[in-house]
């Protein structure tokens, strides 16, 4: 691709970011970050060639946005720069804490999408056979599928270099097909579909539930996270199989069941994160293409829960037809394009797509190290090969990490007990998961 190319314009998913950093231009809110741990023999030299190869072939990466005739526009920075900075914390007494330290004031930097670069990388040595890559980036630029794409590119070189082989062609990561084919759906007649759909069902919408206090978001997130044993997915599908669900129904149905039970609420809204790749371009480009959609339940206390997996499932499959509108648009379109307020309380995040991958002669794994700013509660649930990542981000503003913990069992509590009692009904799920009065005085 020539590097003089015109600006392109922003896609919906990366506006949306966009207009997120204007609130607050020097908030570094905005940055993600992922660590790949590698334990072994490595070769670093082989590493570092892999990682400056794959993150300068990433468009999104090295785009510059700027405000072009009263329009938001990117532009591709033709120098492509990847520095990759070497840290050794391999002969400190706790290397992993004092990574981790290093990594969350990396993450304090503030972002400047006009004129600064939207990523960082680093190997980071904890010992002699174990290392980190670590990659931070603005979440203009990435999503979590996006991460998986760059990893699984990573791993591919660096496996091909130190085995000796030809690696597979570079990947055609350019971002002009992705903005193309989004503009062709706003000029389709599915896109008015879409927008009329969104608007009839949120159209009478007021301040959705959450379990804490409305606050504004900060630089960070608090986490209370866990990784659940293999065999909790086998019991998840049996358990959806049982209701004639897929398990994320199933779940999803689980977590408002939770929701209502820790606030009493009845008229709810979760936020779903949905890829919006199949069929796109963007299937096999690194960027941000992530959505969310709300999806918004009335509570029945007198059903059973097997009534409330149906109705979810119903939901779901009216939803899926509309998701590819953007959220952005969702908001503008009701008036709340200039502030804070959203149209879901907690959001759900599902991971359904293999996140192995493969450094030969090293094992492997993935630590999320910031998913960014949180408004409320972000729920991240992936089943892995060793397990299944079972995560609640907060808002710092809204919870304290005892309150936090004390969400995350209850929500693992639940998942047992709707296992259990698949017919149990809402109101005694209620009864038995609400808030105690002392935390609700908290």
């Amino acid at each position: 691709m020539e590097p003089n190319r015109d600006a392109l314009p922003l896609t919906g998913p990366q506006y949306g970011m966009w207009a997120g950093q204007r609130l607050d231009p020097d908030s570094p809110s905005f940055w993600t970050a992922e660590a790949i741990e590698l334990r072994g023999p490595l070769d670093l030299a082989a590493l570092e060639t892999a990682v400056r190869e794959t993150l300068s072939a990433c468009d999104a990466l090295h785009m510059r946005y700027l405000v072009q005739d009263g329009e938001v526009v990117q532009r591709l920075d033709p120098s492509r720069p990847v520095a990759i900075a070497r840290l050794d914390y391999s002969r400190c007494e706790e290397p992993w804490r004092q990574a981790r330290a290093w990594m969350h004031e990396d993450l304090q930097r503030n972002a400047d999408l006009a004129q600064r670069p939207l990523f960082a990388t680093a190997l980071i040595a904890l010992g002699e056979d174990r290392h980190l890559w670590y990659l931070r980036a603005h979440h203009i630029a990435l999503d979590g599928f996006a991460y998986l794409l760059l990893i699984h590119r990573v791993a591919e070189l660096y496996s091909a270099r130190v085995g000796g082989r030809a690696a597979e062609p570079a990947r055609d990561w350019s971002l002009a097909a992705t903005v193309a084919e989004e503009a062709g759906y706003r000029a389709s007649p599915r896109y008015l579909a879409d927008r009329d759909y969104w608007s009839q069902r949120f159209g009478d919408v007021g301040e959705p539930v959450t379990l804490g206090p409305k606050c504004a978001p900060g630089d960070s997130s608090c986490s209370q996270r866990s990784l659940l044993a293999p065999a909790e997915y086998a019991r998840w599908q049996a358990a959806a199989r049982g209701h004639g669900v897929d398990w994320a129904a199933w779940l999803i149905a689980s977590i408002f069941a939770w929701l209502h039970a820790r606030s009493g609420a009845r008229d709810l809204s979760l936020g779903l994160l949905v890829m919006n790749r199949l069929g796109t371009p963007a299937l096999a480009v690194p960027c941000m293409a992530m959505n969310v959609v709300p999806l918004r339940l009335r509570i029945d206390p007198q059903q059973g829960f097997d009534g409330l997996v149906r109705a979810v499932a119903a939901e779901l499959r009216a939803l899926r037809r509309h998701q590819r509108y953007n959220y952005e648009w969702m908001r503008r379109d009701l008036g709340l394009a200039d502030g804070h307020a959203q149209l879901y309380g907690p959001v759900v995040n599902l991971m359904p797509f293999d996140r192995g991958f493969v450094f030969e002669g090293l094992h492997s794994r993935a630590h999320p190290i910031s998913v960014g700013s949180v408004e409320d509660l972000d729920i991240t649930v992936s089943p892995m090969a060793d397990g299944i990542r079972f995560d609640i981000e907060a808002n710092p503003q809204a919870y304290d990490a005892a309150t936090l913990q004390a969400h995350h069992a209850a929500l693992r509590e639940l998942l047992d007990a709707v296992i259990a009692e698949p017919a149990t009904a809402i109101a005694t799920l209620a009864g038995r998961f609400a808030l105690s009065p002392t935390a609700e005085a908290a």
